[in-house]
């Protein structure tokens, strides 16, 4: 599950202060398939970013199955984010030479996933995003 209370994120130089994030509170259950959409520079990739436990917000709170995680180190978002999130990206980071079905699988190649693991999480991803077409 992922829940977030009243994230924020504002990036701040010498002369500007800008809020990526003000105030954003979702929540994803279990087995939710929730897609992000708006204009570009309204905080999409922002929020995906700490989500992805890539970067820590500014201010709020993020839960991820349960737990706070909005104030971690890097070092315990990296392990975190090792066992627990994934992730599709756009178009532009897939490799032209593979496959949807290989392209999906991998990342899970390079963890050194079993075939008949890997076959089944790929094969699980694709139909819950309905592309095993």
């Amino acid at each position: 599950m992922i829940k977030t209370v009243n994230l924020q994120k504002i990036f701040k130089t010498e002369e500007v202060e800008t809020w990526a994030l003000n105030n954003v509170s979702i929540e994803v259950k279990q087995g939710e398939f929730v897609a992000i959409m708006g204009p570009s520079g309204c905080g999409k990739s922002t929020l995906l970013n700490i989500l992805g436990l890539l970067d820590n917000p500014t201010g709020g709170e993020y839960y991820l199955n349960g737990t706070e995680v909005s104030k971690y180190t890097e070092s315990q978002r990296t392990n975190l984010r090792k066992g627990v999130i994934g992730f599709v990206f756009q178009s532009f980071n897939l490799i032209d030479e593979l496959n949807v079905y290989e392209n999906i699988e991998l990342p899970l190649l390079y963890m050194g996933i079993s075939a008949s693991e890997r076959k089944k999480r790929v094969e699980t991803a694709m139909e819950r995003m309905a592309i095993t077409h």
